[in-house]
């Protein structure tokens, strides 16, 4: 039996997330959401919108990477999605993954977690595309229910937000042309330059 009290040192771990906050705010606009309220967002999604995904998808394994894909920020933090100034992203979010899975003993979950990880961040397969997508799509969301807060406040443009979200397209067309649609609405109010 894998021990208990390497779980409860995975789970406080990753507890971190509700401290970890992004550029976006709640859709309340109360405040910025915070990495664990992105997640679970990020998987009920999944789960309303998986009839409206390109490919057929496997929902539990979707749900499982939307759950894991964002661990890493633990350790390395939030990155804004138009930072023009990332450096090896990559190298530093698998140094965090191989930080916060050195509290689990179970090697069989361990690689799990690490395969769904890569799948997402190599974006290839049928779940990895729609939770890409959807991954972009929430922050747009916010941003729109905010009135631009995060657009507005970064100076971010209307054709950036549609060049940096395009692979939204690879998910779900029909939540393509909402998001089009979405920005469209946007600079009309100017909640986006």
């Amino acid at each position: 039996m894998k021990s208990l009290s390497s779980s409860l040192k995975f789970l406080e771990e990753v507890d971190k997330l509700k401290d970890t906050y992004r550029k976006c705010l709640t859709m309340s606009g109360s405040r910025e959401e915070n990495t664990a309220e992105h997640s679970f967002s990020l998987i009920m999604a999944v789960v309303l919108f998986e009839k409206r995904a390109n490919h057929n998808i496997d929902i539990l394994k979707t749900m499982k990477m939307a759950l894991f894909h964002d661990v890493v920020e633990v350790y390395s933090g939030d990155t804004f999605h138009y930072d023009k100034e990332k450096t090896d992203k990559f190298s530093e979010e698998f140094e965090s993954l191989k930080k916060i899975l050195s509290h689990l003993d179970d090697d069989e979950l361990v690689s799990e977690i690490t395969s769904l990880w890569n799948e997402f961040e190599e974006g290839d397969s049928p779940e990895a595309l729609f939770l890409r997508g959807l991954d972009r799509f929430l922050p747009m969301y916010h941003n729109y229910r905010t009135k631009g807060h995060s657009w507005i406040k970064y100076g971010i443009t209307k054709e950036q937000a549609l060049e940096k979200n395009s692979h939204i397209e690879n998910a779900s067309s029909e939540i393509w042309e909402y998001t089009k649609e979405m920005l469209k609405d946007s600079k009309m109010k100017g909640w986006i330059n």
